[in-house]
């Protein structure tokens, strides 16, 4: 089976290279590259799923629990790495900085609990669901419906992110309206599941780690040569921090991007820290997947995989977010409008940043403003606001001290 998943990360290595030198060299379209990766990312899970399709019952609820430890790991991992860490994470460092760093230390803690006290137990009372380990060690009726009952609610919510995570990915880079890119998804994930149940899943997810390990780091590292010289972002964001601070003092930043608890006190980052913690041990798609393992010593290494793939991701969100940052104050924050990279003008384009260049006002350029007015608007006694986005400011778009109305009691 490892030979398998080593041809398969090859050749998705070789594919992706492959379509990025034909965006390069050939322009091939962006939505085309993009469509073509999907189709086959999700025909390769596809055939995974079918061929681990089975009508046995403990097939298809615990994969006949012989999954070993290293790939139940890899399968926890992928779990873990959906739209709260892979698309979320380093943009939440790159907006609260150092507060940020509570949800990697919360969620990567969440699985030292469930090493200690949850996993070896699930295993050891070889259940099929988490209802029926309750039901088993509480003895009762009750306690099954109560645990279904939460596992329902908190598996609603938890999905609901997921949902939007896919529609937002499928309709910034594929192109496709929202609830398409939803319906998509979704039947991507029903195809590959449906034949197989749990077993089908899990050697899926082997696969799906592979590709969002590689998909997370290429583009970090690739920032990172680029920044400083050297293709290993984790050790190198600190030079990115320092030119942040470098530029932040240029700007007037005032309020630092790696102090820590800017906006926060320490209290809220431990009370974050362990509301995480707690949660990340309590969710079911994860407590589930202890059952698939041999015995209980197979489910602590499971665990102990799990968190080295899933910490292979987290330390490098920091360094997305120090190099991303740091590209946007170098090469946008300040910029003219006809003067920001190319990346930025194709954010822009698909709606995912948004800037209006004010060039006249009341009809006259900018630049052609008296000196009085310019010293009104650097001194914040003026400000000015393009509500409409017409790139002209009117009079009903200006506000601040200097607009207020005068009674002539004060000079």
């Amino acid at each position: 089976m490892g030979l398998i998943y080593i041809c398969f990360t090859v050749g998705f290595i070789l594919f992706a290279l492959l379509m990025g030198v034909l965006e390069q060299r050939y322009n091939l379209p962006a939505n085309v590259s993009g469509w073509a990766l999907m189709i086959v990312m999700i025909g390769l899970y596809a055939v995974i799923g079918v061929a681990s399709r089975t009508s046995k019952l403990d097939e298809y609820f615990v994969a006949g629990r012989r999954i070993p430890a290293f790939f139940n790991g890899m399968a926890i991992s992928a779990d873990w790495m959906s739209a709260a860490s892979f698309i979320s994470l380093a943009g939440t460092l790159w907006l609260l900085g150092y507060e940020g760093l509570a949800y990697i230390t919360g969620w990567t803690g969440g699985y030292v609990l469930l090493a200690l006290l949850l996993a070896p137990y699930l295993r050891k009372f070889g259940q099929y669901t988490i209802p029926d380990f309750v039901a088993t060690r509480y003895e009762g009726h009750r306690p099954r419906v109560v645990a279904a009952v939460i596992g329902v609610i908190i598996s609603f919510t938890y999905l609901t992110a997921q949902v939007t995570g896919i529609g937002i990915i499928m309709s910034r880079f594929l192109g496709v309206n929202y609830l398409a890119g939803v319906a998509i998804g979704l039947s991507a994930v029903l195809f590959c599941s449906y034949l197989g149940g749990m077993r089908a899943i899990t050697w899926t997810q082997v696969a799906q780690c592979i590709v969002l390990l590689i998909a997370y780091l290429t583009p970090v590292t690739i920032l990172s040569y680029r920044s400083t010289g050297v293709p290993i972002p984790q050790i190198m964001y600190g030079e990115a921090l320092q030119q942040i601070t470098r530029l932040e003092v240029a700007q007037g930043i005032t309020n630092s991007y790696v102090a820590p608890f800017n906006d926060w006190t320490i209290w809220n980052f431990l009370a974050l820290m362990f509301c995480l913690m707690v949660g990340t041990a309590g969710l079911p798609h994860i407590l589930i997947r202890f059952y698939t393992v041999p015995d209980v010593g197979a489910a602590r290494r499971s665990v102990g995989w799990a968190l080295l793939f899933i910490c292979l991701l987290y330390f490098t969100a920091p360094a997305y977010a120090a190099f991303s940052r740091f590209e946007v104050m170098q090469n946008v924050v300040g910029k003219p409008i006809t003067a920001v990279p190319e990346w930025a003008v194709n954010w822009a384009n698909v709606g995912l940043i948004d800037y209006t260049d004010l060039t006249t006002l009341e009809g006259m350029p900018v630049a052609s403003l008296p000196d009085w007015a310019s010293t009104l608007v650097q001194n914040k006694q003026l400000l000015i606001s393009d509500r409409n986005g017409d790139g002209r400011v009117a009079l009903g778009e200006l506000s601040g001290p200097a607009t207020l109305p005068h009674d002539g009691t004060n000079p």
